[in-house]
């Protein structure tokens, strides 16, 4: 019967961890180390969901090489990220909820910012611009080394 317990308890002991909110790593955690440069854990909640941080590593890693390379190559996006930004720089409000594109943003960015304790408006101000920059240096980068399309 001691058993029983024992295992009942170790049971509902692994159920309640496997079902926790919280994330295991802290915001500060080193992530990766790219060419000197740390990608910490809070950079890569801020931009993806908590269940998917661990599986987009890879992907910030080649993100952030190619980036640097662009730079490397003097490669400016500023207009491209300014005329992006006033596109789509405005985080769409509820009453765009029959819009399928602006239902699907907002079921990204309002767990997004409420984890972060941000207004999700200032979350995805944010979020735009560090993804269009990022965005733009790949575009760039790949324009530059391949040609145009």
């Amino acid at each position: 019967m001691k058993r029983f317990y024992c295992a009942h308890i170790l049971i509902v002991t692994l159920l309640l961890a496997g079902c926790s909110n919280t994330f295991p790593y802290n915001d500060e955690d080193v992530a990766a180390i790219v060419r000197g440069e740390e990608i910490t854990i809070g950079e890569l909640r801020f931009l993806y969901p908590d269940d998917a941080v661990l599986d987009m590593i890879d992907g910030t890693i080649k993100a952030k090489l190619v980036v640097r390379e662009a730079k490397k190559m003097n490669i400016d996006v500023t207009e491209e990220v300014k005329s992006i930004k006033e596109a789509f720089g405005n985080y769409p409000p509820s009453t765009h909820y029959d819009d399928e594109f602006a239902k699907s943003l907002r079921e990204f960015v309002e767990p997004q910012a409420k984890k972060l304790g941000l207004d999700p408006e200032e979350y995805y101000k944010e979020y735009v611009e560090i993804t269009t920059e990022t965005a733009e240096y790949i575009n760039a980068y790949v324009q530059e080394v391949l040609g145009e399309p």
